[in-house]
């Protein structure tokens, strides 16, 4: 049965239901209940995260019976002998370092791209965990690595953290290269007669790290180099890491023979900060740049900065900026708004138009909405509200709370969980929020 379902959802979802399948098991199978169990809870997190839990009992009662439950039970013993092993192996800071006068780099731009200065959160964990495992033992599992995802999320940092600890701790040689750089260094040995060299000068490396693949599309003599190139690696079993802003299958004009390949290994994707990993990625940005941000501030970035960590930075380093030159010390929201308004993305819908079309779906009036009453009816509009306010306007947790009758960020937050949980398990909610999510896009035009 539990095959069964995963082959269905595998014709609409093979890409993602790849990633963490094996962790999967069935323990029971029958029609009136299917029982799981699963030895990661990364890779529970993961299946949660993307809808797979709720999209595999659909499927299951579709397949089977209305009735069907399936159950996913996380083994809490190998999980916890996993994470363990995972923190024995890195705990960069312990017998593993090197002496910092034996420690070298990929690129000296790129120094600071290392493991310990990512931010980790369940949108990027996965990634994450199987680059430390790849940069401990590079070339015996995972290979190739493929990392993609939109721009600005962390694939360079990612790719540079696995060929920096190579190089520290375990004295590899590493090639690393951006698709376009590779491709014009190939034209120039192609113009020169050096091809040889330029091949060879790749292959005498123990890792190949090749960032932004997607570049090679139309390059039909470069991916013919390429291709060469990438077989010497798999088959002398060393290791091969790409990225990419595509995945594998949605990349045009790239020879099929090059995405069959990639496909060998593993693909995962990175996916846009969640508003948790965001304020940690603020606050480990803050640090490296020395800008001294008072929490309304890091919740204002958080709030306005959601879907790429490259924008962060450069928000961080605008603030910086004008208060090196004005001289204040701690940044305080004002300050924040003032500095950062002309690369804030505009967004024209206001708490109060959000209120309504939310009042005019469920019938619930405005001035319940934003009351104190908690009859079910009434407090599932007003949650509803306060998500959706969090999700289309720039305004903090407290400043949402304020339009809703005094309410604060605590109430706020857990309104918000709240609604992400209903969406997840009810699907009447999930309908009616996407419903408002839709009404809410076209009042002003496309956010």
């Amino acid at each position: 049965m539990w095959n069964k379902i995963i082959e269905e959802l595998k014709k609409t979802d093979n890409k993602e239901i790849n990633t963490f399948i094996d962790a999967f098991s069935p323990k029971e199978e029958s029609r009136e209940k299917i029982i799981i169990n699963c030895k990661s809870k990364y890779a529970y997190d993961f299946f949660k995260k993307n809808n797979y839990l709720s999209k595999i009992e659909k499927t299951a009662k579709t397949l089977f019976d209305e009735n069907t439950q399936v159950q996913f039970i996380v083994i809490p013993d190998e999980e916890k002998a996993q994470n363990e092993q995972l923190q024995l192996e890195f705990d960069f800071k312990k017998e593993d370092k090197v002496k910092k006068e034996e420690i070298s780099v990929l690129n000296e731009n790129y120094k600071n791209f290392t493991f310990d200065n990512f931010v980790s959160g369940p949108s990027n964990a996965p990634v994450y965990h199987a680059a430390q495992t790849i940069a401990k033992n590079p070339g015996t599992g995972y290979n190739p690595f493929f990392i993609y995802g939109d721009s600005g999320l962390g694939k360079t940092h990612i790719i540079h953290a696995i060929g920096n600890y190579i190089i520290q701790n375990k004295h590899k040689k590493v090639y690393y290269s951006a698709a376009d750089q590779m491709m014009t260094d190939y034209i120039k040995s192609l113009q020169t007669k050096t091809v040889f060299e330029f091949r060879d000068k790749i292959i005498k490396n123990d890792v190949l790290l090749i960032d932004d693949i997607q570049f090679l599309s139309g390059k039909k003599g470069t991916q013919d180099e390429f291709f060469y190139i990438f077989n010497q690696f798999y088959d002398n079993k060393k290791q091969i890491v790409i990225t990419s802003d595509k995945y594998i299958n949605e990349i045009v004009d790239i020879d099929d023979r090059l995405k069959s390949r990639f496909s060998m290994g593993v693909s995962v994707s990175i996916l846009p900060p969640e508003y948790e990993t965001r304020i940690a990625i603020i606050k480990k940005k803050a640090e490296l740049f020395e800008v001294n941000l008072d929490e309304e501030s890091i919740d204002f970035i958080a709030s306005n900065f959601k879907n790429n960590v490259r924008e962060i930075e450069g928000a961080i380093n605008r603030l910086k900026m004008f208060n090196d030159f004005i001289g204040n010390g701690i940044i305080d929201l004002k300050f924040s708004k003032s500095a950062l308004k002309d690369i804030i993305k505009k967004k024209p819908t206001e708490i109060e138009d959000i209120i309504k079309a939310v009042s005019e779906t469920t019938k619930v009036k405005p001035s319940d909405i934003i009351s104190k009453k908690r009859t079910k009816g009434i407090s599932t509009s007003r949650q509803i509200a306060i998500y959706l306010s969090r999700k289309y306007t720039s305004q903090t947790y407290k400043e949402i709370g304020e339009k809703f009758g005094g309410r604060d960020h605590s109430t706020i937050i857990t309104s918000i969980s709240n609604i992400e949980k209903l969406m997840l398990d009810d699907e009447q909610i999930a309908k009616l929020v996407n419903k408002l999510s839709k009404e809410i896009e076209s009042l002003k035009g496309n956010l």
